[in-house]
């Protein structure tokens, strides 16, 4: 008897709806699509243009790559960082991206590996990789790294953004990823 009136309390008159199937437990994992990265967010130092340092390529293995009159984007890698070699294909596809937008940027890679003979190597088995210059002397790196204000214990890849006077004026650790797009192209623009 008292199931019969729960049965006929919970009818009310008005037709139910169906009730919602619920979510399986991987429609309840989707992830939050990612938002876009602020500028501040995305340098670790971002100075001033007065209170940049000049920037100053390191002795080289070989010859300078050319200047362009914009920006120019150093990317610092090794073949035996995974997360460099990673992000490769897709700062080549970011600097189209900003050319196409009217942004004038030079990427140049700068490699660490303390032998010629190590990126002669690992550019046999990867021929699509874009032009590097690498570091004359490996030994040379932690100072390196303190002339353009970070320490010598910096993690790769590292990311310096330089204006067209050659001051750097961002410097990103760690790789980059695409909803950092628009913190880049913020940077490239001045902002």
């Amino acid at each position: 008897m008292i199931a019969l009136l729960a049965l006929l309390a919970c009818s009310g008159g008005e037709p139910q709806k169906p009730a919602e199937p619920l979510p399986s437990r991987f429609d309840a994992v989707a992830a939050a699509p990612k938002k876009a990265t602020s500028v501040d967010d995305f340098c670790e130092q971002r100075p001033a243009p007065e209170a940049s340092k000049l920037f100053a390529l390191p002795a080289l293995d070989g010859p300078p790559m050319a200047k362009g009159n914009g920006w120019t984007w150093i990317n610092l890698w090794a073949t035996w960082c995974e997360p460099c070699v990673e992000e490769m294909p897709m700062l080549v596809k970011w600097q189209a991206r900003l050319a196409k937008a009217g942004i004038d940027v030079t990427l140049q890679f700068l490699s660490v590996d303390a032998k010629a003979e190590d990126v002669t190597k690992w550019r046999g088995s990867h021929p699509e990789a874009p032009p590097s210059m690498r570091f004359a002397q490996s030994s040379d790196l932690a100072t390196w790294l303190g002339s353009v204000g970070l320490d010598a214990n910096a993690v790769i890849p590292v990311h310096l953004f330089v204006d067209p006077q050659d001051r750097v004026r961002c410097v990103r650790m760690g790789s980059v990823s695409e909803p950092e797009f628009e913190a880049v192209e913020q940077v490239l623009k001045g902002g």
